[in-house]
């Protein structure tokens, strides 16, 4: 029987398959969580780490689209460089800065995902889940590490935050760089503020009302006037910044471990959740081969069949072999009636509180990554005392099914050899259809043009869209690859410079 969304008592479906902190208070609870040592951790954070330049309204179109500018094709293969693709613009530049002090595609991911945390939070707190898709220029292998959000064993509103213990592990597998040294900067933006982007604006500007009525959140994102911060407004995140000095000086035992899983389970408790140490204890991300599908001369890589987003990705990419690929109205169609034919329950939203992101080295790694809250800034709870924001258990009817709807995707040419194709986006149907129309329209007898292909391939769609296409292949094809992040939103797409 073909795998669907609905749920059936004691059966695997692909539906269960996706469910898978006034200042003396904020103060007071802050050292109640971190025991020992300062506010920010077992040590100070580091200052001297870099922040990139915050990007405002004066951004012009170089930030939207681009094309490698490697000086020399001989030296890519071992260059400082590589290219990064992003929703939120202060989290792609701290990638970026990664990758020019020579860190790899999967170090760039990791301390991009971190900076979101702060300055994307509607769709990627920590208490979010997510996938990666990684490739590895040097084994040619193409992996997938997924940490989804799952469902507490005693069920409830709140679901098993996974995106720590996910880029722990992912970094654990192909990282260069020291995990404090990655965390450090988002640590300090959280700790010090930083100026709302236009993307931060843009996600916390529907929830006015619902952020009245959470004390912890309208602290962090209300201005005095009661409304939500506009753009280059300054937010502070104490607590979190607390929490983010735990995990850079203890890693995945400041919360699931030791005596951090005590104080976190008790943090989620007392917000209203249900989310046991054992829950937290016994969370492990999965790593699986990613799915291959054939086209042509390129292998399409999405998420395992071990996961909803993996099923539901291989079989609209199949559906889509039936429509033009510069149709996108109708990839968008085929892709809604693939999530009915799967069981889904009726329309789905765009806005799924999920964000898609892109890192690239020089030498041909790469790293694709979805992650979400399960609806847009999760439950809307923030586990007591910490500043994470907790994502809706994956029983929700209609939000708990945003992991099916994560897209990251990864081509290569034959036999894994050569990184073609990056992207990444998230939200309802149409962020998978739209990834896999880009990549349709970016190769083949109707070839577009990048920027082109972004927009036709998410009509009438809030999704957004992120690319990188390199027809002849990383690393030597550096100077040929170009980049794009969707207009419709406010991220950036940058390149780092080799050295």
């Amino acid at each position: 029987m073909r795998p669907n969304f609905v749920r059936r008592s004691q059966s695997t479906t692909l539906f269960q398959q996706m469910r898978g902190f006034s200042s003396a208070v904020t103060l007071a609870m802050a050292l109640a969580l971190t025991g020992c040592g300062s506010l920010m951790g077992e040590d100070e954070p580091d200052t001297s780490a870099p922040l990139g330049s915050v990007v405002g309204p004066e951004r012009d179109a170089r930030g939207l689209t681009g094309r490698g500018q490697a000086t020399d094709l001989d030296l890519a293969s071992t260059a400082i460089g590589g290219f990064v693709l992003a929703d939120e613009p202060t989290a792609a530049l701290a990638a970026r800065d990664v990758l020019e002090s020579g860190g790899s595609a999967a170090d760039a991911a990791t301390a991009l995902y971190f900076t979101l945390a702060v300055t994307h939070p509607a769709a990627a707190g920590l208490g979010g889940g997510g996938i990666c898709l990684v490739h590895d220029a040097f084994e040619q292998k193409t992996e997938s590490v997924e940490f989804l959000p799952r469902q507490a064993s005693a069920g409830g509103p709140i679901a098993i935050p996974g995106n720590v213990r996910g880029f722990a592990l992912l970094h654990a597998r192909h990282g260069r760089q020291s995990w404090r040294s990655l965390l450090a900067a988002p640590e300090r933006l959280a700790a010090t503020g930083t100026p709302v982007s236009r993307a931060m604006a843009r996600s916390l500007a529907p929830h006015t009302d619902m952020l009245r009525t959470r004390p912890e959140l309208a602290v962090a994102f209300l201005s005095n006037s009661g409304m939500p911060l506009k753009e280059l407004d300054v937010v502070e995140q104490i607590e979190l910044a607390s929490t983010l000095g735990l995990v850079r000086s203890r890693g995945v035992a400041a919360l699931y471990g030791g005596e951090g899983v005590t104080s976190f389970s008790r943090a989620i408790t007392e917000a209203g959740g249900t989310v046991s140490v054992e829950d937290l204890r016994n969370y492990r991300p999965i790593v699986a081969d990613a799915i291959m599908v054939q086209s042509g001369d390129v292998e399409v890589y999405v998420p395992s069949s071990s996961v909803g987003a993996g099923t539901f990705a291989s079989t609209v990419w199949q559906a889509l072999q039936n429509v033009t690929p510069t149709d996108g109205t109708g990839a968008k169609r085929t892709a809604e009636r693939t999530a009915l034919t799967l069981g889904a329950p009726g329309q789905i939203p765009d806005d799924l509180g999920s964000t898609g992101f892109v890192t690239v080295s020089a030498q041909g790694d790469a790293v694709a990554c979805a992650v979400t809250m399960n609806g847009s800034m999760g439950a809307a709870i923030t586990a007591r005392g910490t500043g994470v924001i907790l994502a809706s258990t994956p029983d929700d009817r209609t939000r708990g099914l945003a992991s099916a709807f994560l897209a990251p995707l990864l081509a290569t040419s034959p036999g894994n050899d050569r990184l073609i194709f990056a992207g990444a986006s998230g939200g309802g149907p149409a962020a998978v259809a739209g990834v896999q129309q880009v990549l349709r329209q970016s190769f083949g007898s109707q070839r577009q043009d990048i920027s082109t292909a972004i927009h036709n391939a998410t009509p009438n769609s809030s999704v957004l869209v992120n690319a990188l296409v390199c027809p002849l292949g990383l690393p030597r094809g550096f100077n040929a690859c170009e980049i794009a992040v969707d207009p419709d939103g406010a991220g950036l797409g940058v390149e780092a410079i080799g050295r």
